[in-house]
């Protein structure tokens, strides 16, 4: 077993931490009323790079609602993951937000399954700022490819940062254009 345990610790060390916050400027409920809105959804999909776009809202009588969005996205992945992932990615998110607290404060598990040999599984927390709210997410990125799983791992988290950047100023175009 002392053979096997440095591979098992190799293995855990795969999976990619991965923490951005987003701001916004407006109030949790503003702002909630905007990211279950299908039509903002298909927006901010278009404007991050997304070639086709389904969406999908799902309330429930006690405020929770569900949030499933599939894009299929250009594979803007490193060399070694091409033979892996082909000319598009296939990404399948999945948000479960709680109902609002008093404060208009909301959090989501959230995971994104891609057709790809990776997947994504966290946590969205909606908050309220002086200056509107946030939105910070958690989570971690898992590649199921051996040697590099790292790599693709790492790349999708520097996608991902610059995907939630560039949906921080949809969002404010929308808030804008609808304020």
């Amino acid at each position: 077993t002392s053979q096997l345990r440095p591979l098992r610790e190799r293995r855990s060390r795969m999976a990619k931490e991965f923490t951005y916050r987003q701001s916004f400027e407006a109030d949790p409920a503003t702002v909630f009323a905007m990211l279950r809105d299908p039509e903002y959804v298909q927006v901010k999909c278009a404007a991050t790079g997304s070639l086709e776009t389904t969406v999908e809202v799902n309330a429930t009588p006690h405020d929770a609602v569900t949030i499933t969005s599939t894009r299929v996205l250009p594979a803007d992945v490193p060399a070694p993951a091409k033979k892996f992932v082909g000319e598009t990615i296939s990404a399948t998110e999945t948000q479960e937000w709680s109902a609002a607290s008093p404060d208009g404060s909301r959090t989501a598990d959230v995971s994104v399954d891609f057709s790809g040999p990776l997947s994504f599984s966290g946590s969205l927390s909606l908050t309220p700022a002086t200056d509107g709210s946030y939105v910070e997410t958690r989570g971690t990125f898992k590649a199921s490819v051996p040697f590099v799983g790292g790599t693709i791992e790492s790349a999708a988290a520097e996608q991902t940062e610059k995907y939630l950047k560039a949906e921080e100023r949809v969002a404010a175009e929308w808030q804008r254009d609808r304020g």
